[in-house]
């Protein structure tokens, strides 16, 4: 892509990464023979997310731009209000059916029902597709491409998803 911007997004959202489990799966083997810490993350805790996605274009509009920065955010702008102080929830969870009765019994607890365990990497590869079909709707996917989108969820930890990177 000869042009790039981006745009970055700050939303607040709890979640539980439900399938953590320190002491198996890939990396796991770095720490052997170390002790190895709670599984954290299986609990409920929140982040305060940045959300910066990436747009590319071999040519410039007519207004001579890869696209409005404006037209970026309101392409955005539901999903973000909508994920916006919710409690991010794999369906497959085992605590969902109970979560999900909670927040129905106490209006309390505003759910956002996801179809994959919400680490940041499946987090980022979920917002990419979204804004990839947005493009897709509106007939700009062959102008203007998602080239990435990174997630923070921490100062110090973040993912990106590529589609076309290698």
């Amino acid at each position: 892509m000869k042009w790039l911007i981006s745009k970055t997004f700050r939303f607040e959202a709890g979640h539980r990464v439900w399938k953590q489990n320190l002491t198996h799966g890939r990396g796991a083997e770095l720490t052997l023979g170390k002790e190895v810490p709670v599984n954290k993350c299986i609990n409920l805790h929140g982040h305060s997310y940045v959300l910066e996605v990436v747009l590319g274009s071999n040519t410039l509009s007519e207004q001579e731009m890869v696209m409005d920065f404006y037209h970026v955010k309101n392409a955005l702008k539901d999903l973000i209000e909508t994920i916006d102080h919710s409690f991010i929830i794999d369906k497959k969870d085992p605590m969902y059916g109970e979560l999900k009765e909670v927040a129905e019994k106490y209006g309390a607890m505003k759910l956002f029902p996801v179809d994959f365990c919400p680490t940041a990497e499946a987090l980022a590869k979920f917002f990419y597709d979204f804004l990839t079909e947005k493009l897709s709707e509106v007939g700009l996917l062959g102008e203007v491409r998602v080239v990435k989108v990174v997630l923070w969820e921490t100062a110090t930890s973040k993912a990106e998803y590529c589609g076309e990177c290698s």
